[in-house]
């Protein structure tokens, strides 16, 4: 999996989250396919799931469970892509699918399917049905295949349990990089039902340090898997210039914020490691603090509202600042600042000056961390050596 979740990436980690391929056949998910049959009197019935680029059957009324075959040549991957259903009457005179096996081959000659979506806003599937026979779906016929599908839809995210969504987000943490003239010392941890913070550290191909830390406030299980949305579109945009670079992630993320009821806060660094140089913008983020080599110290507020509130008429306003020999730049989540002895930006600029390294506070803070917290807790410390 890689760590670009966007699109069918970001579809595919969420079914990996589901932890359902392969695990046999489950009365819950037969008896919505039983049932659809039912209704449509159709021979063939599908709960689908579109993954790294193959169709699997889940649940299945006249075929084969737990078959798969290309996503190229299935219906069932094109109807993910859209949030509403796909119906196709006759499929031998539909340009896109006539040439397919299901039509050649297997003489399917009607389809129509209905996305399923999970509560992140994620379309991992449809439920579909299909016939040797030409028809038509009334009104009444489509809004009942979309109550099925919503029925399906609920089965599919009961599947998902925490420690499942943070086994997914674990895996989606940042590698160490190695800065030329820097100390980037990092801090993940990620606990059960997870808190969606949001964090990455790169370099790109012009040897330029891009650093995101970010959180998403959702109920229930959401944040996490929202998280890993943001954190991809952050990563899709390493070579966009800083100015467009989070209009661009709040225009790609923002109908997933909404329709999750979510609010998402971002801090976005980029550092040229010749020079010192530090481009940054924060989307309500608010967590970043400025310790020079001098000891002294200062936050770096802004009034940029989190991403998905801030109007469009608005510009984002991203600023500059430039670190000398000595000088630290501490970027944290709120898991930090409800840590003992931490409650604000000062305290954590205190820790940082109380420690000879940044691999010292690094350790400090997590030691901090109580086993038993439900918070994550992020901290990226970045020294000018």
């Amino acid at each position: 999996m890689t760590n670009h979740l966007d699109g069918a990436d970001r579809r595919t980690a969420v079914i990996e989250a589901l932890e359902v391929l392969g695990a046999g056949p489950e009365e819950r998910f037969d008896r919505i396919t039983r049932m659809t049959h039912e209704a449509f009197g159709v021979p063939l019935t599908f709960l689908n799931l579109v993954h790294s680029d193959v169709v699997t059957s889940q649940s299945t009324f006249g075929w084969h469970q737990g078959s798969s075959v290309p996503a190229s040549e299935q219906f069932c991957a094109t109807t993910v892509l859209s949030p509403e259903p796909m119906v196709i009457p006759d499929t031998s005179l539909d340009a896109r699918f006539a040439h397919t096996a299901a039509v050649v081959e297997h003489g399917i000659r009607f389809y129509a399917g209905a996305p399923l979506t999970m509560q992140d806003g994620t379309r991992v599937g449809t439920l579909c049905i299909m016939d040797a026979t030409p028809r038509e779906l009334s009104v009444e016929d489509l809004e009942l295949l979309r109550d099925l599908a919503r029925w399906a839809e609920r089965e599919l995210g009961h599947a998902i349990d925490r420690s499942r969504v943070n086994r997914v987000l674990e895996g989606l943490v940042s590698e160490p990089v190695d800065v030329p003239g820097y100390d980037l010392d990092t801090l993940a941890i990620r606990r059960e039902p997870g808190g969606g913070d949001v964090a990455d550290w790169r370099l790109a191909n012009d040897g330029v340090l891009h650093v995101t830390v970010g959180g998403v406030s959702a109920a229930g299980r959401a944040s996490g898997l929202l998280a890993s949305a943001v954190r991809g579109a952050v990563v899709a945009r390493t070579e966009t210039a800083m100015q467009d670079a989070i209009g661009g992630l709040e225009a790609q993320i923002t109908v997933d914020l909404s329709a999750a009821d979510a609010v998402g806060s971002l801090f976005h660094l980029r550092l040229d490691p010749t020079s010192g140089h530090v481009d940054f913008g924060d989307a309500g983020h608010g967590l970043a603090v400025l310790v020079r080599a001098d000891g002294t110290s200062r936050a770096l507020h802004s009034l940029d509202l989190p991403l998905g509130l801030q109007p469009e008429s608005v510009p984002r306003s991203p600023a500059t600042l430039d670190l000398a020999a000595g000088d630290r730049l501490v970027l944290c989540t709120e898991g930090v600042l409800a840590l003992e002895g931490i409650r604000h930006l000062d305290d954590l600029a205190d820790l940082v000056r109380s420690e000879p390294t940044g691999t010292a506070a690094v350790e400090r803070i997590r030691a901090l961390v109580p086993a038993d917290s439900r918070r994550d807790v992020t901290v990226v410390l970045l020294r000018r050596r």
